[in-house]
């Protein structure tokens, strides 16, 4: 039997719900669908036209209008389905995701995006065809001669897949406790084609890393930024002062720490002892041949960045993809920039950060007490780097 069902506004302003039909007058309750509708319109504040008119009722449903959650109800598996669909494409074929991965991640950091995010993004990402190895070259050391923007400048390559974060894997007992399994699991995904480069530079003054690397690969490539020692103390020294000020304590100047209180240089500070290269080489020529260990001269990546990077590439066996161009010198910070054809990029300001002032007569020392160990360092790895005695 038909029914008609109306929607009348009583003077109290409710909405009352009254039905007729060919053989009875009688009133029944409206249908649950109606009534889910009404309650919706009310609560909502929606337009009232289709609460008002008439709709027929047959078989439980409303006719006459249909409810958007209805609808919504039926297209949803068809939207999950279109969904599912568009991840898929994206997970594979993204040039946005490929582009984490194989093109350099610092185009995000470019953008404003912190390097720690940057990195934690990339390492979640997997494109077809890329896993996690272990690395195939190492950026040993030195501190504070260059390792950031050696990495940097390495990342130029498409070939290459930098792990952006140092792991002290080889000289932290505590992580190397954890074992192979778990350092893998730290580097990023990679082509087959790509080098995974880790960068830890404290590895070179290590007694253990030597003899713990060569344990996981007996063959791979290492890479070694040196700087003229004295200048490299300073800016070890500049670094230090900086951190400090920052957290308002107080910094000795730098001919105290230096040197001590009968004129000697201090060889108790530690960053004197990293400069004693010859010292620390020595351990990593026991335990690999040196056509295994290439040495930036980190002074000259300075002033001419594509040389030594041109360098680097061929030692690690890879097309020559990074060129002259790659490389530009900003006048405002007052080093090389890098870029390419998509974006462009200068380190943070803490590199290059400017040296305290000293007297002369204090580098002249420490150049003349590093003299005997950088002609050992020279003879040991086979070039002399020409640096100053006095």
């Amino acid at each position: 039997m038909d029914k008609f069902m109306k929607w009348v506004r009583s003077a109290d302003n409710v909405l009352h719900c009254s039905t007729s039909s060919s053989s009875s007058s009688s009133s029944t309750a409206p249908s649950s669908c109606l009534e889910w509708e009404i309650t919706r319109a009310r609560w909502h504040g929606w337009p009232t036209m289709f609460v008002e008119r008439e709709g027929r009722v047959m078989g439980g449903r409303c006719e006459g209008w249909s409810s958007p959650l209805s609808s919504l109800r039926r297209a949803t598996p068809l939207i999950v389905l279109a969904s599912f669909l568009v991840c898929l494409v994206l997970y594979y074929v993204s040039p946005m995701g490929a582009a984490a991965i194989y093109a350099p991640p610092s185009l995000s950091e470019g953008m404003g995006i912190s390097s720690a995010t940057t990195e934690a993004y990339r390492k979640r990402l997997r494109v077809r065809g890329t896993q996690r190895r272990l690395p195939q070259a190492l950026i040993i050391g030195v501190r504070k001669c260059g390792t950031r923007a050696l990495l940097e400048m390495l990342n130029l390559h498409p070939h290459v897949q930098k792990n952006g974060m140092e792991m002290h894997f080889f000289d932290d007992d505590e992580r190397y406790a954890n074992g192979l399994e778990w350092y893998r699991k730290k580097m990023p995904y990679s082509f087959d084609n790509q080098v995974t480069i880790e960068k830890t530079p404290s590895y070179f003054i290590s007694r253990e890393a030597p003899a713990r690397i060569r344990a996981m690969n007996k063959t791979i490539k290492l890479l070694l930024i040196v700087r003229e020692p004295a200048t490299r103390v300073l800016s070890d020294y500049a670094q230090i002062m900086d951190t400090k000020l920052r957290k308002g304590k107080q910094v000795a100047p730098f001919h105290k720490k230096v040197l001590t209180a009968d004129g000697e240089v201090n060889d108790g500070f530690k960053a004197i002892q990293i400069s004693q290269y010859a010292v620390h080489v020595l351990r990593w020529l026991r335990e690999f041949p040196r056509e295994q260990i290439h040495i930036i001269d980190g002074d000259n990546l300075i002033i001419d960045p594509y040389t030594e990077i041109d360098k680097v590439q061929r030692f690690l066996q890879l097309p020559r993809h990074i060129h002259p161009d790659n490389f530009y010198f900003n006048e405002t910070k007052g080093f090389y920039c890098m870029r390419n054809e998509t974006f462009q990029k200068c380190l943070a300001g803490a590199k290059g950060r400017p040296h305290p002032r000293v007297d002369p007569v204090v580098m002249s020392h420490l150049r003349k007490f590093f003299t005997p160990f950088n002609e050992q360092f020279y003879e040991m790895v086979g070039h002399n780097f020409g640096w100053p005695t006095s």
